[in-house]
């Protein structure tokens, strides 16, 4: 962690871990829209699928995590101010679609997770090319197995015709972080 990082978690309380497994992969993203958030680590956990069954409030489908026999997810953990989760839970919109969990990460112990709401899953939704590409973003920055970004690479997407939606989204990966 960065002495800037360090400094904002000091500033704004204590900090919590978030398990990413998303969108918010990719630490451009993340501090786009947490400031604090600065990473700890990636892990692996069996057990689980990534699916992108997560209705949206854009009409589209995010990503969720759910219970798998052989299921395996990749994620990276974030360390944030428990001011800035606030924030993200409002961002990501808890309690409209996804619920606030906590996880038990082998090796690294309890972390903050958002799982989708059942009333909010739907198979056959699709995600925005935009949301998908910040996704792989996300994993291929942080160097997951080829086998999992190719899982990603050939989910079904659709074209955005909100461009400017999608060009903000993006943008945030030509940033510097």
């Amino acid at each position: 962690m960065d002495k800037r990082t360090n400094n904002i978690l000091n500033n704004n309380m204590k900090a919590i871990r978030y398990l990413a497994y998303g969108s918010n992969l990719h630490p451009a993203r993340l501090q786009a829209r947490v400031s604090s958030a600065a990473f700890s680590s990636t892990v692996e956990l069996c057990g689980w699928s990534l699916n992108f069954s997560k209705i949206g409030r854009d009409g589209s489908g995010k990503c969720n995590i759910v219970k798998s026999d052989v299921g395996v997810i990749h994620g990276a953990i974030y360390k944030i101010s428990i001011k800035d989760l606030k924030q993200l839970d409002v961002i990501e919109g808890v309690g409209k679609g996804y619920r606030s969990s906590m996880l038990n990460v082998p090796r690294i112990g309890a972390c903050h997770v958002y799982v989708a709401q059942e009333s909010f899953v739907d198979h056959q939704q699709a995600p925005y090319d935009w949301y998908k590409e910040l996704v792989l973003a996300g994993v291929k920055h942080h160097s997951f197995p080829i086998e999992y970004v190719k899982s990603i690479e050939k989910v079904r997407s659709k074209i955005d015709l909100d461009q400017k939606r999608a060009q903000n989204n993006l943008s945030v990966l030509t940033k510097s972080i």
